[in-house]
């Protein structure tokens, strides 16, 4: 019924809904079912899944869209973090548009997924996040094997295949999320 839910097209201005014809299950009882907050991330959902990510998928990276060089960003020091660290439009192929940014945020946060997914992370990006973890470590209390940052580190050296000496055995690894990364890309 969720899968029903999310997958369906929205429909057009003054015509029944798909639920009542079909017989699925409705609105009214999705929000029944579901707390305010777990209906609101179904609808982001919805929305990811019916409009946004096939316009996102529809983009061609490098020609569309991409993340700026490493010699664009050595030509362009004053570049805004913003623009160094999210996808950028371009306007040909391997030639980013020197100042306009993508305008809706879903969309510059799905391009730039695709961009680190095709382009892969770079070295500087990399240093970016490792200080920004490390700094944390820094402010954070308790054992230094328990705190957050040290956790999170020992999973993504436990997700890449390795092993951190002396780090604490968790079943299974925390996964740092979407947003945290993000965070600690952007420096925040």
């Amino acid at each position: 019924a969720l899968a029903e839910y999310v997958t369906r097209r929205v429909p057009a201005a003054g015509s029944a809904p798909p639920d009542a014809a079909a017989g699925g299950v409705g609105e009214a009882e999705m929000r029944r079912a579901l707390t305010d907050d777990a209906f609101k991330l179904l609808n982001l959902t919805r929305d990811w899944l019916v409009s946004l990510l096939p316009h996102v998928l529809g983009k061609a990276s490098r020609v569309s869209f991409g993340l700026l060089s490493a010699s664009f960003l050595r030509s362009h020091p004053t570049t805004p973090l913003s623009r160094r660290v999210l996808a950028v439009p371009f306007v040909g192929k391997d030639c980013p548009s020197e100042s306009s940014q993508f305008s809706h945020p879903d969309v510059a946060i799905g391009l730039t997924i695709l961009a680190y997914r095709y382009e892969k992370l770079r070295w500087a990006d990399f240093m970016r996040v490792m200080r920004e973890l490390r700094a944390e470590l820094s402010v954070q209390i308790g054992p230094y094997k328990l705190r957050p940052a040290s956790l999170t580190f020992a999973a993504w050296v436990a997700a890449a295949g390795g092993r951190v000496r002396g780090a604490v055995e968790q079943h299974p690894p925390p996964r740092a999320s979407l947003g945290a990364l993000a965070e600690a890309a952007m420096g925040a």
